[in-house]
């Protein structure tokens, strides 16, 4: 009996599928009309007068794949938007794009006269990833603006690409504290040990802004060398309470039977960070040195050193 309406039971599944995939098909023409509407809406809304109702259009052009090139250019010019958090969202949205939909746009922005488009194509490319972008961005590590040489160095670091990390030591030298602080904490990213040496000599420069010894200290936290010891120990008497933490943190990684006397006295620091103590760092370093069997010597040796 089964075998009776094998026939007419194959022809209504292939029925079915077709009419399926018709209709599939009459579902993804529908969506793609409306999406390409809505790139259209959107690419307009970027030039409102309202930053929030910019920043939205922004937003929704960065949820879905872009299908029209003048969505992708409104995106481009949105990077120089007066407003910070709109050009953030423009360069999200081109970051999240198809790389061939959008690198060629951004690397023509490299070039843009206006600082801030040059800036913010910088952003985008971090996200796009690939070597492609490393290579586009690395010539503008020089860019005259030092916002810009900022961007480049925080969207190398972003791209994990340990073949710039030589390219971003002369920035440690650079005249602007945020491409300081831009280039130590992408070296921390790309986590090479090759970094501590400049990391160190920077952190340990005479007149370095607060801010650019945290990023420096940071960084060094991250890519801790032993070479490095002698600027790590004068730096755990900084003024500022977070260095001195991240100092430590770094010798309790590296140090060696040197470095328990100084952590054992920023063990009595109770300089409050977010959720303990220096002291509590120092007794962390002082740990770790323990289980690196770079014990320091009992108070009762001649002397209390080497």
């Amino acid at each position: 009996m089964i075998k009776n309406y094998g026939g007419p039971l194959a022809r209504g599944r292939k029925t079915l599928r077709q009419l399926w995939r018709r209709a599939i098909q009459r579902w993804m023409s529908w969506r793609s009309r409306v999406d390409t509407a809505g790139e259209a809406a959107c690419a307009a809304q970027l030039a409102a007068a309202e930053p929030s109702l910019r920043w939205r259009a922004a937003e929704s052009l960065g949820r879905n794949p872009l299908r029209e090139p003048e969505a992708i250019q409104a995106l481009i010019h949105a990077l120089a938007d007066p407003e910070p958090i709109v050009r953030w969202q423009a360069a999200e949205a081109l970051a999240r794009q198809e790389p061939g939909r959008v690198f060629s746009a951004l690397v023509a922005a490299l070039a843009d006269e206006e600082p801030l488009r040059r800036a913010g194509a910088a952003e985008a490319l971090g996200g796009v990833r690939g070597e492609a972008a490393v290579l586009a961005l690395r010539p503008h590590l020089q860019d005259p603006v030092p916002q810009v040489r900022a961007a480049v160095a925080a969207a190398l670091g972003r791209l994990a690409d340990p073949t710039v990390v030589p390219d971003l030591f002369p920035l440690l030298n650079d005249g602007d504290p945020d491409v300081i602080r831009a280039a130590a904490a992408a070296l921390g990213k790309l986590g090479s040990t090759s970094a501590a040496v400049p990391l160190a000599r920077a952190l340990v420069k005479p007149g370095q802004p607060v801010l650019v010894r945290r990023a420096l200290a940071a960084a060094l936290a991250h890519v801790p060398h032993p070479d490095v010891q002698l600027q790590l120990l004068a730096a755990l008497s900084d003024p500022d309470p977070q260095v001195r933490a991240y100092v430590a943190q770094a010798l309790g990684q590296v140090g060696d039977e040197g470095a328990h006397g100084p952590l054992r006295i920023l063990r009595s620091d109770r300089s409050r960070l977010l959720r303990d103590t220096v002291g509590d760092w120092a007794g962390r370093a002082l740990a770790l040195l323990e289980r690196r069997g770079r014990r320091g010597y009992p108070t009762e040796h001649p002397g209390g050193k080497k």
